[in-house]
């Protein structure tokens, strides 16, 4: 039996050296595992919903920010475009931005009657056309795009204000009926007292 394993022993060592270790040679460094990330499907889009909001909504809620209060600091001009919406949320007043900032009795001619209407700067005689390429009509703009999105989120500044006037002028003859709600940079605004309306003129 010995004799028959050492005549098979050189030849067992043959085989596993040049068959077998051709195969798998131990050569050369040992393998590596690398590893592969598969690429995961593309997420799929979020889906947000924002409220539409007219484009002459937002020019004419622009306006009357910046020509109201384009050098006021940013609450000073959010507090003039929450009573632009506290006049749209009344019954008093018409529904929508623009009837609002543009209510006034016009001329045969559709041009609104020297200091009758309900913001100054629209009957005041001067041009009302923004420098639509500054920075603070920029700002006025965003800042209406913004105040119509959210306009049912936002907290009113101005505490129910419908009214205000600027505090270097004085008080004009509708003051003493109202209720002084705040004074917020250079405007002083007013709320409705005990229930009761009164006009603007």
């Amino acid at each position: 039996m010995l004799k028959i394993f050492l005549y098979l022993f050189p030849l067992i060592f043959f085989l596993m050296h040049n068959v077998i270790g051709n195969q798998y040679s131990m050569d050369g460094p040992p393998p590596t595992w690398t590893t592969i990330e598969k690429s995961h499907p593309k997420s799929a889009p979020i889906l947000t919903w924002e409220p539409l909001v007219s484009q002459s909504e937002i020019e004419c809620m622009a306006k009357n920010i910046y020509f109201e209060a384009a050098v006021e600091s940013t609450a000073g001009q959010l507090a003039v475009a929450q009573v632009t919406l506290n006049r749209v949320n009344s019954k008093h007043y018409p529904n929508s931005v623009c009837e609002v900032v543009y209510q006034g009795p016009h001329t045969a001619d559709g041009f609104p009657k020297r200091d009758r209407c309900q913001f100054s700067w629209y009957c005041d005689g001067k041009g009302d056309d923004p420098a639509i390429n500054g920075q603070l009509w920029k700002s006025a703009h965003d800042l209406a795009k913004y105040v119509l999105k959210r306009r049912h989120d936002l907290l009113d500044i101005t505490d129910g204000a419908t009214h205000y006037h600027a505090t270097y002028i004085d008080a004009p003859r509708w003051a003493h009926q109202k209720r002084v709600t705040t004074s917020i940079d250079q405007h002083i605004f007013y709320g409705v007292r005990n229930g009761k309306r009164y006009s603007f003129q």
